[in-house]
């Protein structure tokens, strides 16, 4: 498993993890979208035993707050890591960003994306199509070749 090292989505946002034998992920992340400026903490946890032909479940949070910067928001992802030799390795995660906002606006407070991270950055012309879309949503298809 070498789910350690950095990893990439399509708008060029960057994360480095580090797993430990236990299921603790822990790392950075930095992000290409919003006003998120600077390195943030994340941490999170695997699955330890993955399912044979099935990926590797994991989860990992980020608060966007560091020495720069507050954003008053979280970002969790839930997701899979793929290793199975039919392409590059990758992870497929939901996320959901809930931003600080009043009881009256709570149901508006949470957005909901997918990302598909792997260890190779994308092009300037991926990361501008990709930004370009109207649709927040990422397919495994989409991973380059």
């Amino acid at each position: 498993m070498s789910m350690n090292g950095d990893w990439y989505n399509e708008t060029g946002s960057r994360m480095r993890i580090v797993v430990d034998p236990a299921g603790g992920i822990k790392g950075s992340y930095i992000s290409a979208k919003g006003h998120a400026v600077g390195t943030y903490p994340l941490a999170g946890r695997y699955d330890t035993v993955a399912l044979p032909e099935h990926g590797t479940t994991l989860g990992w949070t980020v608060a966007w707050r560091n020495e720069r910067n507050d954003a008053g928001s979280v970002t969790n992802w839930n997701g899979q890591y793929y290793e199975d030799g039919t392409g590059p390795e990758h992870i497929c995660a939901t996320w959901l960003l809930t931003a600080s906002a009043t009881a009256a606006n709570v149901w508006e407070a949470t957005a909901v994306g997918q990302d598909v991270f792997t260890h190779v950055p994308p092009t300037p012309e991926r990361t501008e199509g990709h930004r370009r879309q109207t649709v927040a949503a990422s397919h495994p298809e989409r991973l380059p070749g």
